[in-house]
Parts: structure tokens; sequence; C-alpha cells
């Protein structure tokens, strides 16, 4: 029996698989629990479609044109250290399944998938999801960001948040207590280069929304959130 199997139904998965068979069926199933379902047909697609949508949990096959499962998911973990990602192999690939020990996966899945495995697998997702302040995280006294509904509670008010002042939060919040830099923020928010006065209003905007004095200014350097 899944736990909490509701959370599920706000959180998104990227599935990665190049076989289309096996895709259009898993991914059927996918459907039934996940809010969304973004679809790679290999790893560059993958990491494409992970920098654009920003799934909670990844599902990756590990043989891949391109890329593998394997440097799919090592490129995606040194961006996000914490993400769930499940790697789905065959029993032959066994061996080469040590090697991505040092990703911290959830687990593997065997192909053919199982329905009982992949509950499995989300209780563990959950679990871990739970476990790393991925769901839900306090900022300050009274103060919460919702990883699932991407809304800032404060004093159990909902707080709706721009599109870029999401990005930028999450942004600080996976490198807290680290300086994130003009640059990083303009790669991972805006996506091009913009000028000062553009992220200060951004800034200023959310800070007004938190009430709080979380997000530092490091002056000429960038910004950072303390934990």
């Amino acid at each position: 029996m899944i736990k909490n199997i509701d959370i599920l139904k706000s959180l998104t998965i990227l599935y990665a698989e190049d076989d289309l068979v096996i895709q259009e069926s898993t991914s059927r199933i996918l459907k039934m629990f996940f809010k969304e379902v973004f679809i790679a047909n290999n790893g560059n697609e993958a990491i494409e479609t992970y920098q654009r949508y920003k799934p909670n949990i990844l599902m990756l096959d590990y043989v891949m044109p391109n890329l593998d499962g394997y440097q799919t998911a090592k490129l995606i973990r040194e961006i996000n250290k914490k993400i769930p990602i499940i790697l789905v192999s065959t029993y032959t690939d066994k061996d080469k399944l040590l090697n991505a020990i040092e990703l911290n996966l959830i687990r593997y899945i065997e192909k053919p998938i199982l329905y009982d495995d992949l509950m499995n697998v989300f209780n563990s997702v959950i679990s871990s999801l739970e476990e790393n302040n991925l769901l839900q995280i306090k900022l300050d006294e009274d103060v919460f960001y919702s990883f699932i509904t991407k809304k800032i509670i404060k004093m159990n008010e909902e707080i709706f948040l721009t599109k870029n002042e999401i990005l930028f939060l999450e942004l600080l919040l996976s490198k807290a207590n680290l300086l994130v830099s003009k640059e990083l923020i303009e790669t991972n928010v805006f996506e091009e280069p913009v000028d000062e006065n553009t992220i200060r209003n951004m800034v200023y905007r959310l800070r007004k929304k938190l009430d709080s004095k979380i997000i530092v200014t490091v002056k000429d350097l960038g910004y950072l959130i303390k934990s």
C-alpha cells in the first residue's frame, strides 16, 4: 500500500525511455499517479526537459542513445543534489548500476516494470521527498515554502509567486548558505542576460512577499539565502 498517494497527484515526473512501446505503456501508468509526466526519448532530451520544466522526480532508462541513464543522472545530480532519481534497467545491466551508487539513487527497477515494484519505488520517493524537505521547507518563523503548490505559506495564508520568483527562490534554496551569482541567476531564471535592475526588482518583490530578511545581498557578487 503506497503511503500519502495524494502527494503524487501534486508532483511531476520526467520519464526517459528510447523504446517507444515501453515508453507508451509505462507513461500510461505514470499518468494515473502524477500531475504531469514529461517524456524524453534520450539522455540529451532528458537534460533539456529537466532544465525547462524542473520536474520533482526523474525516472531514467539506463540504456539510451546520446547519453545513457547513468550519464544523464550524473549531470543532473551536479545541479540538484536531492531530486529523487530512479534508474530502469534490464537484468544484464546490474554490473553497470554499481557505477551509479555515487549518485544516491532511490533505487532501480528491472524491466519488465511490474506494478508492485513501481508502488514500492513510489513509497521510497515520497520518503525521500519528506526527509529532504522537498515537499515543504521552513524559511522563517511562521513562513514556509511549498515545493508542491509553489507558494509561500505565511501565518497559514498562501502567497502566490511569479514564475521567475519561484525559479529564483528554488535556486537559492538548492544552494542554501552559498553565494548565487548574477550569472547563475541569468542562466537559471531568465535564460538570458539581464540588467542589474531587473534582478533587483525581482528580489525586492520577493522580499516583500516573504516579509523576512533571509535573502541576503552580497554587494556586486549576488545573493544567498540563510538556512
